[in-house]
């Protein structure tokens, strides 16, 4: 009875054809829940951080104000989009700093769920999986977008959400298929770019990098090899050019610290500084050292998406370790925002006894 209803009530995918199951991908049930879930989580976040931040107004003008007068130590200094989008808010909608700063984050962390969800619904796997299938492996995603969340709300920074979004967003331009024209593509990628390279500058050259790495490793994209390339050329080069810009021409007076070592590579080996790093940094990559484990252990399916999404992290890791502190994880958690479709799909595949090579078998989705 169930499946009679469903078959006749559902309706067709992106390519025309009705799942076997009679729920298309995407559904509109399960868009809305998607949705829900996103207005739930960013609505609660931005309840959570303006109330923290009623009564640092002051602190975070005076925060504002210094980076535009450019006289805050780097690398603080050179991370001027947010002080000018919250000067600007102030300006032209009359918005404080402790009200514009958890709208900002709170808007970035919509749009990153929202096309972290786009990204994980263009899977092939989650595409052809039947509907027990599916509810298994979106359930996992939402749990898996929650995990980084537990590392923003105790140690907070302002580019960190934004950052979520911008790798989202590139990524998603790099794997879904589109009939956008490839300039159009190219054009939003250096948009983004720029834009993130005001925030965290290290974020589109290792990105770049990564893209770059893909194309030769010749990822089967929907795309050409050498548009990939270009596309990671723009995100290194704008990257690279933005920060050389804001280092030599912009703020040339800007410098580090005394107590802050541009390395902090002997820092994170030394296992008595901090005390707790080492378990911090384990805990926090936990989720994803689990994910890669059973990834090894069983030849679980990657999509090219999941491929380059590894690549990504696997590129950024050793600059984490070498340039930051690794207790810090914030610095390392939007990439665990764009890790969670790709540890959902593991988890599921686990847990359905998809290894490699062996054919799903939709009666036994839910043994």
């Amino acid at each position: 009875m169930y499946a009679t209803h469903s078959q006749h009530t559902s309706s067709t995918d992106l390519a025309g054809k009705t799942p076997a199951r009679g729920v298309a991908p995407g559904s509109y049930r399960e868009r809305l829940l998607v949705a829900v879930f996103v207005l739930f989580t960013s609505f609660s976040y931005f309840l959570i951080q303006y109330d923290r931040m009623r009564a640092e107004n002051f602190g975070l003008e005076s925060w504002v104000r210094n980076i535009l007068n450019g006289i805050v130590s780097a690398p603080i200094q050179y991370r001027i989009a947010l002080p000018l989008l919250m000067h600007s808010l102030e300006i032209h909608a009359h918005l404080r700093a402790n009200q514009s700063l958890p709208l900002i984050e709170a808007l970035s962390y919509a749009l990153a769920l929202t096309l972290l969800y786009l990204l994980f619904r263009c899977s092939p796997q989650v595409q052809n999986a039947s509907y027990p299938h599916r509810f298994v492996l979106l359930g996992f995603f939402l749990a898996a977008v929650q995990f980084p969340i537990l590392w923003i709300i105790p140690w907070d920074r302002p580019e960190t959400l934004p950052t979520a979004f911008y790798l989202a967003a590139v990524v998603l331009l790099i794997v879904r298929r589109s009939r956008i024209p490839f300039a159009i593509v190219c054009l939003f990628t250096a948009l983004f770019s720029l834009a993130q390279a005001l925030v965290r500058s290290d974020v589109p050259v290792a990105l770049g990098a990564a893209v770059l790495l893909s194309a030769a490793m010749a990822i089967s994209f929907p795309r050409p090899r050498s548009h990939i390339a270009i596309l990671g050329l723009l995100c290194v080069a704008i990257g690279g050019a933005t920060q050389f810009y804001l280092q030599r021409s912009a703020y040339p007076s800007a410098t580090y610290a005394q107590d802050t070592p541009k390395v902090q590579l002997l820092a994170n080996l030394n296992l008595l500084h901090p005390p707790m790093h080492i378990p911090t940094f384990l805990t926090a990559l936990l989720p994803l050292i689990v994910s890669l484990v059973l990834l090894r252990r069983h030849h679980l399916p990657l999509d090219p998406s999941d491929k380059l999404v590894l690549l990504i992290l696997l590129v950024y890791l050793p600059l984490w370790v070498t340039m930051g502190l690794v207790v810090e994880v914030r610095i390392f958690v939007p990439f665990l925002f764009l890790a969670s479709p790709t540890i959902a799909k593991l988890w599921g595949a686990f847990l359905l006894h998809q290894d490699h090579g062996a054919q799903p078998n939709p009666s036994a989705s839910l043994r």
